[in-house]
């Protein structure tokens, strides 16, 4: 054990060395870069670090790109148990999640992040949001407070001229793949701004799903003070967005259920999602349900924004 934090604090060390410490607070997150110039297909390597008294259970972040000039390939983190939670990518923003079971101390490097050159530009990178995940006194995710973005910019000139083949680099720690969506997709524009929206809200939240409570009290007929919707994403009815407007909301191949799939891996009443004082849950009701590619088996289990819910196979929805 102390030889693996002795390798991780080398690490850190390494990066830490290459910024300006004094300027980043107790409680900060920052990017940095060892080169700024590149040829077409060259791979491009950034460092998300970050600075933390309070140990950590996971970190997420979201890094704004130039899909014509670059194409995101991974993430990786050398943190001890820190473990990649892939999510639905959006063309122009990768978004990176990663958790672990026991708090981890942070001082330094978080992750490195690829991006492949694609041609002649001159472009950079944006981190957008970014944050540190505890535990707090309900046993809940939950994000650490007061903590401050550093330098989030990063320039970078790519020249028009191809780099030569080189061989491969071996890539250690954790690896998250942030594939960006294949373009014959057709996902219309207002359907990507309003799941760039809820996933940079809820991301913390549906990251730690291991962390949540399961709760198996009796579904109430009061519903939380703020509405919620359906955002179906695959399956029957994409690109649709249904507002739970009643309560319980039932969903199946049925048509007399709130919402209708007519999908054959789908039962006629599959699941429902009902409320309490506390917030929306999920109860399956004999189909296959998975929240954040968890089984949910006969209990109920919370629903928080940017969770996202299949059905079957191939149905898939983001509840927001």
């Amino acid at each position: 054990m102390k030889s693996i934090y002795a390798v991780t604090f080398a690490i850190v060390l390494s990066f830490a060395i290459a910024v300006n410490v004094s300027a980043q607070t107790t409680e900060s997150i920052w990017l940095t870069a060892s080169t700024t110039s590149y040829k077409t297909g060259e791979t491009v390597t950034v460092a998300l670090n970050a600075n933390s008294a309070t140990p950590i259970q996971g970190f997420t972040f979201q890094i704004r790109y130039d899909p014509a000039c670059l194409r995101p390939v991974n993430a990786s983190s050398l943190i001890p148990g820190m473990n990649g939670l892939p999510l639905p990518q959006l063309t122009g923003q990768v978004d990176g999640t990663y958790a672990s079971t026991t708090p981890q101390t942070v001082n330094g490097l978080l992750a490195e992040v690829r991006f492949i050159t694609l041609g002649g530009c001159q472009t950079g990178l944006s981190l957008e949001s970014a944050a540190l995940a505890i535990r707090n006194e309900a046993g809940f995710a939950a994000p650490l407070p007061a903590v401050t973005l550093g330098e989030r910019n990063i320039v970078l000139n790519i020249d028009k001229e191809v780099a030569a083949a080189q061989s491969a680099q071996p890539i250690s720690g954790s690896i998250l793949p942030l594939d960006p969506p294949a373009t014959d997709q057709g996902i219309p524009v207002w359907a990507i701004g309003l799941l760039a929206t809820l996933l940079v809200v809820g991301i913390v939240f549906s990251a730690f799903k291991f962390l949540r409570a399961r709760s198996a009290s009796t579904p109430k007929t009061s519903a939380p003070s703020r509405s919620a919707a359906l955002h179906i994403k695959h399956g029957p009815q994409a690109g649709k967005s249904i507002v739970i407007n009643k309560l319980p909301f039932l969903i199946g191949r049925d048509p007399i259920n709130d919402i209708c799939l007519n999908d054959s891996h789908v039962i006629s009443q599959h699941a429902k999602i009902f409320a309490t004082d506390n917030g929306y849950y999920l109860m399956n009701l004999g189909g296959e349900t998975f929240i954040n590619g968890r089984a949910v088996k006969k209990s109920s289990a919370i629903l928080k924004p940017g969770d996202v819910v299949r059905l079957g196979k191939s149905a898939l929805f983001v509840f927001g």
